[in-house]
């Protein structure tokens, strides 16, 4: 898959996502088991691997890219 996501919205899910992983272990008690917080933990941690890797699949099946374009002339440059 190619990149999808610009720098604003990597950000976004770069705080997020440590955000709810931490939710869901401590006040939701995910460590113990319980439904809500591990699903808050799983969904942290879907936004820090896309954050990290740079590509979100939800968006790409909707055909949705939020790099600037400056950043999408980067990334045709560096394929070329």
């Amino acid at each position: 898959m190619h990149e999808n996501m610009g720098s604003k919205d990597r950000t976004v899910r770069g705080v997020l996502g440590p955000a709810l992983l931490s939710l869901g272990y401590f006040c939701l008690e995910g460590r113990k088991g319980r439904p809500l917080g591990l699903l808050s933990m799983m969904a942290g941690v879907a936004l820090i691997e896309s954050a990290i890797t740079r590509v979100c699949p939800l968006s790409a099946e909707l055909g949705i890219d939020t790099r600037s374009t400056l950043e999408k002339l980067r990334d045709r440059n560096r394929l070329l």
